[in-house]
Parts: structure tokens; sequence; C-alpha cells
């Protein structure tokens, strides 16, 4: 008996391993490159939310990870960017609505290969969701919104170096990373990848069995804009 209640907690442990990362909404843009005001000829550009979407990768942790699942998170962006003459005269102002999360739909699985293959029940997908979203981790009630800001952006125009600024459940660090940008059609398309440490944003990552079965303090965060002259 004590070792069938032992195995079902075990299971709904694997079930519920859930602890990621955060997001937040839309807004004008305030004090986009700070000390250096935007070029009068720079060009404002709505990011269009049904295109653009935040990627959070979440990975198991611990000596009985092999029990616990990966997990994908994806987010709908809103936000503006300006494109000046030059790169440092560029900016952008992003927020993701934490309440739009969406914890590992199948098809976003799928697309992230491997690490992430299977499909996980409606059940444990809702579990996931609300852990992600409760006090400990995101705090969707007192925080609704992840916010990054450009602080700084040099190098070509097709290939710039990015140092923004992420704004997550109140805590706010800077992260510095290439990213890709495609003018195309009127449009621009902006691909970028960076990591965070949940533990930099105040955040308690998921434990079970003495911490045998976890989730990584590390997140992989990839963007992908596409956004349009208002």
């Amino acid at each position: 008996m004590r070792g069938t209640l032992l195995l079902a907690f075990m299971l709904l442990a694997v079930s519920c391993v859930v602890r990621e990362a955060p997001v937040q909404q839309g807004a004008v843009l305030p004090e986009l490159l700070p000390g250096a005001p935007l070029m009068s000829d720079a060009v404002a550009l709505a990011v269009d939310p049904e295109e653009s979407r935040l990627i959070l990768r979440v990975y198991r942790a611990g000596p009985l990870a092999r029990f616990g699942h990966n997990h994908v998170i994806t987010g709908p962006v809103h936000g503006e960017i300006r494109a000046g003459s030059g790169v440092q005269d560029s900016a952008f102002h992003l927020e993701i609505p934490v309440e739009t999360l969406t914890v590992d739909d199948p098809a976003a699985r799928a697309a992230e290969g491997e690490p992430f293959a299977g499909v996980l029940s409606a059940e444990a997908r809702a579990g996931t969701r609300r852990n992600l979203l409760g006090a400990e981790v995101l705090d969707a009630a007192s925080h609704p919104r992840i916010i990054i800001d450009a602080m700084r952006i040099e190098g070509s125009r097709q290939s710039p170096e990015v140092t923004a600024r992420v704004v997550l459940r109140g805590e706010r660090r800077d992260v510095r990373f290439p990213a890709e940008v495609v003018e195309a059609d009127g449009r621009f398309i902006v691909n970028a990848a960076f990591r965070i440490l949940q533990s930099d944003f105040g955040m308690r990552r998921f434990s079970v069995l003495g911490g045998g079965l976890s989730v990584a303090d590390e997140i992989d965060v990839r963007l992908r804009l596409v956004a349009a002259a208002e």
C-alpha cells in the first residue's frame, strides 16, 4: 500500500513539474533610449501580436529529471519598434500579457523538437499553467505583464547587437543578445534569443522529492517580431 501511494505521489509530481517565466502587455513607448532621444526621422512600426511570439523553453532538472517534462510556453507580443536611419537611433518597447500565455501547446512542442516530444494531457497543461501564474512564479495578479525595452542597439541594421531591459515579476535585469532583422514588403521581421535565470527575477522553482525532481533555473527565451508602419 505504501509503495502504491509513493508511486501515485511521484506521478502527480511529474505531471505538475511546472515553473516558468513571465509576461506583460501593450502601451505607448516611454523613454526608449535613456539619454539618447530618437531622431526625428525614426519610423514607428507597430508589432503585430497575431504574428509576433514570445517562446519560453523551460527544462526539467535533478537526479529524477527523466520522470518530468520540459515545457514550452508561448504568448503574443504587443508593442512598437522605432526604426531610425541608424541602429543607434532605433529602439523598441514590447509587452506580453501574462494571462495570454499558453503552456505546452502541442504544435509549439512539436516545433521545438526532440527535447519537447510528446503531447501532454489537458489536465497536466492546466496544472502547469496554474503554477506558472501563481504567486511563487509569475505572480500574475500583481504583475500582469512582461516588458522588454531597448536600452542600446549597436552594430549593423541586419545584425544588430541589442542590450534590453527585461521587467518580470517586478524585477529588472539587462540582457545582451544578437538579433537578425529582415526588411521585406514594408515589414520588419526580427528574430532574437537569450537566456534568463528564474532566480534573478525572484521566482521559486518547483521542486519535489527532496530536490530529486525540479525545474532548471535557466529559461531560454526566443522572440519573433513582425512589425509594419503604423
